[in-house]
């Protein structure tokens, strides 16, 4: 297994974690909405350790083919352990969640699109149609974010199925990132 791949593992596992929880948000509201802290912070804290692990691998990556420093990576390793100690605080104490679950929710949201938004903008292709693709789930993701912060929706169980939605968002921008980097490099290569 090469270098590439080992580093698309940890995004496929955070997409995939977060694409289960939205549908799990989704179709079960109430049930969710009795564990929503414990859950949204294992969410949080396994997108977290996913970044950290894709950082460190990407750090590694760009030594060996002698590229320098991966241009704001740092950025990426902060907003990874952020989420982690938010995702910790959310798993000891789930029941604060709901005392500002809008804004925590539409922040971390906000936050996600922004820098996958960097991330895209950074790796843009005009003339690539993955490339726009991408860029408009991370600007979805933004919007969505904002919606929560401004709390457009009333009643938890609305706040928890759009959230779900939002997750299934960001799950599936996350691997169709990792899918679409695999297949460029694959057709490079050829």
């Amino acid at each position: 297994m090469n270098s590439r791949t080992t580093r698309r593992i940890p995004s496929y596992i955070g997409g995939i974690f977060a694409i289960l929880a939205g549908v799990f948000f989704i179709l079960y509201p109430e049930m969710a909405s009795g564990v929503i802290g414990i859950l949204f912070g294992v969410v949080l804290f396994v997108a977290g350790i996913s970044e950290i692990i894709g950082y460190i691998i990407s750090i590694n990556q760009f030594k060996q083919e002698n590229y320098g420093k991966a241009a704001g990576a740092e950025i990426v390793l902060v907003y990874s352990i952020v989420i982690i100690a938010i995702g910790i605080v959310f798993i000891l104490k789930p029941n604060m969640v709901f005392q500002f679950l809008s804004a925590f929710v539409g922040l971390f949201f906000m936050i996600d699109g922004i820098v996958k938004a960097r991330r895209e903008i950074f790796m843009f292709n005009s003339k690539d149609i993955n490339s726009w693709v991408l860029l408009i789930l991370a600007l979805a993701l933004i919007v969505c974010g904002i919606a929560l912060i401004c709390n457009a929706f009333k009643g938890t169980v609305n706040v928890i199925v759009f959230t779900g939605a939002a997750l299934i968002l960001s799950g599936v921008e996350t691997c169709l990132l990792s899918f679409v980097r695999k297949f460029e490099n694959t057709t490079r290569k050829d």
